[in-house]
């Protein structure tokens, strides 16, 4: 029983964690401290308060139930998904528990309440645990996919309007700037955490190249590739951008045409399992009740 009460109040930490991280001002809080630490590698003191201190103890018991290898991928994963700054590898792990903890309580008190034997409940506490483990990864690797293809699908329209500032006579960072300012979503927002880098003094092959490695995109990582030996070899930036802008919409096309291609095949199973015997049953029918008259 003491179990499940620890459970049950390391799943309300959690989600405490998430909903303050989540509020303007805690949003603010943690992307400055994240900033901070990225940048200068050093540890940085927090202003003391009650939802400071809660959220440094739960992290700190999210930390101790992380693997090496957990930590190492983890912030990758949660900055695909577009949480870097709101939540962290070790609140995300404390959502994990806590949601493992409810899971079980939930089962233990539906098994209960239901009389089934031990050994049932030990069955579903363990189904249950698992599905809480792995549904917040699944969440993250669902959003990371779709803010991928969001990137994907607005970067031809971004590029375009680059290589026009480029023409203009801007550099390369201001057109991204002017990019930042007139455009929203997750690729404006990529873009703006490079500038953020810059302005403390990051390299620009170094900031792109962790754009790159963030977003796990195709297009995104050509698209670096090129700025960067342009910018090695002296090439036209404009027109290096017109053919990268050229090239995505080639793969956004394409991609589209694949899509389509699927649909068919991807409908076959609903069609055969849902639609099939319904028209079955409507057309069959009449004809089956009037030969089991004469029959």
């Amino acid at each position: 029983m003491l179990l499940l009460l620890l459970a049950g109040l390391s799943f309300a930490g959690a989600v405490f964690v998430v909903a303050d991280s989540l509020t303007p001002q805690g949003r603010r809080r943690t992307a400055s401290v994240a900033m901070v630490r990225r940048f200068s590698g050093a540890t940085v003191s927090r202003r003391r308060g009650r939802s400071v201190a809660s959220t440094d103890v739960l992290e700190d018991v999210g930390r101790r139930f992380t693997t090496a290898s957990m930590r190492e991928h983890l912030p990758n994963r949660i900055a695909a998904a577009g949480l870097a700054g709101k939540v962290t590898p070790e609140s995300f792990a404390a959502l994990r528990l806590g949601l493992v903890g409810l899971a079980a309580l939930s089962v233990v008190a539906f098994g209960t309440v239901a009389g089934l034997s031990g050994t049932a409940i030990f069955l579903l506490v363990a189904v249950g645990a698992v599905l809480g483990w792995v549904f917040p990864g699944y969440y993250l690797d669902r959003r990371a996919r779709a803010r991928r293809e969001s990137i994907s699908h607005d970067l031809p329209e971004a590029l375009d309007l680059l290589a026009v500032c480029v023409e203009a006579g801007l550099g390369l960072f201001g057109a991204i700037q002017r990019l930042v300012e007139s455009n929203e979503g997750p690729l404006a927002d990529e873009f703006a955490l490079v500038l953020t880098e810059l302005r403390v003094g990051e390299s620009s092959e170094r900031a792109l190249k962790r754009m790159a490695k963030r977003v796990h995109s195709t297009e995104v990582a050509s698209f670096v590739r090129a700025i960067i030996q342009g910018e090695q070899l002296g090439l036209s930036l404009g027109r290096t951008l017109r053919n990268l802008a050229d090239d995505a919409r080639k793969r956004r096309r394409a991609l589209a045409e694949e899509r389509a291609a699927k649909a068919p095949v991807k409908m076959l199973f609903p069609a055969a399992l849902f639609i099939f015997p319904t028209l079955f049953i409507v057309i069959l029918g009449p004809a089956v009740l009037e030969l089991s008259r004469f029959l």
